[in-house]
Order: C-alpha cells, then sequence, then structure tokens
C-alpha cells in the first residue's frame, strides 16, 4: 500500500468532463456524483475505476517505482507502457486527444480508422513489452516498434 498516494480528485474532477471517459463510467454503472471530493475514485483497494481512467493514471510513475527500473531499457519499456493509452488517442478529433472531446456529438465526427491504426501500434508495442518482461532483452525490431508510440506526439 502506497503511503504517499499521487492520486488526486482534481484529476479525477477534470476527466469526468470528457464526453468519451463519460461513456466508459455509465457503462461500469458509475456516475461521476459518486466521486468522493477528496480522493476522487481513489479507496483503499486503489483506483474503483476498471477502466476510463485518464490518460494521466497510466503514465505517471512515482520516484520509487523508477527507482526500481536499474537499466535504459526498463525504463525505455516504462516510458511506452505509460504512453499507450495516451497514444491511441491523440489528435482523435483536429487535434483533441479523445479524452479532451466534451460534447458527447463530437464523438461522431472521430476518425476512427487513425484511432484504430494506433490501436494497433499500441498493441504491437504491449507485445515487445510483455517479451521484454520475461526476456529482459529488446532487439533492435523490438526498439523500432517501441519508437512508434514515443515519436507520435502532436
Amino acid at each position: 500500500m502506497c503511503t504517499a498516494c499521487c492520486c488526486r480528485a482534481d484529476i479525477c474532477e477534470e476527466a469526468s468532463g470528457s464526453a468519451f471517459l463519460n461513456k466508459l463510467l455509465s457503462k461500469q454503472g458509475i456516475e461521476t456524483v459518486d466521486m468522493d471530493d477528496r480522493y476522487g475514485w481513489l479507496d483503499v483497494n486503489g483506483c474503483r475505476l476498471e477502466y476510463g481512467r485518464p490518460p494521466i493514471c497510466y503514465s505517471f510513475y512515482c520516484d520509487e517505482v523508477l527507482q526500481k527500473l536499474h537499466d535504459r531499457e526498463s525504463h525505455l519499456v516504462a516510458q511506452v507502457l505509460g504512453k499507450l493509452i495516451h497514444h491511441i488517442g491523440q489528435n482523435a478529433l483536429g487535434g483533441w486527444h479523445l479524452v479532451e472531446i466534451m460534447d458527447e456529438h463530437d464523438l461522431e465526427r472521430i476518425n476512427f480508422d487513425e484511432i484504430f491504426q494506433r490501436l494497433e501500434e499500441a498493441q504491437s508495442a504491449f507485445e515487445v513489452i510483455k517479451q521484454f518482461v520475461q526476456s529482459g532483452r529488446l532487439s533492435g525490431v523490438d526498439r523500432d516498434v517501441l519508437a512508434l508510440i514515443t515519436t507520435k506526439e502532436p
């Protein structure tokens, strides 16, 4: 159990304005009014959201976690793992990330072909990450797959 929790309610509140994340919350039977004013979606067991967290929740690593990564490859893999969700949703609509779209009707205007392309890239990177966890090694081809995630920033 982390004694210095970095999760904050303001991050959860910011995400509650997202049309996409609100749809994911409703699929879980969760309403934004269920969020605690102080701790957001956090409870004693961690985040209550099974899915639909803001991308920052996936990309943030505390110092304690980063200190346990002893080599450059582990840091690279962690960096890519944290960016997978962001990568999928970036530039979903005119430079807006999928979670930045606030109007539910704008979700209908998204170019899903681009989202699916980034989803495939993220899935390929995730497979490389799983192999790295087992072997502790990255090949040149593996690095190329991971580079698609780290170099496609807006």
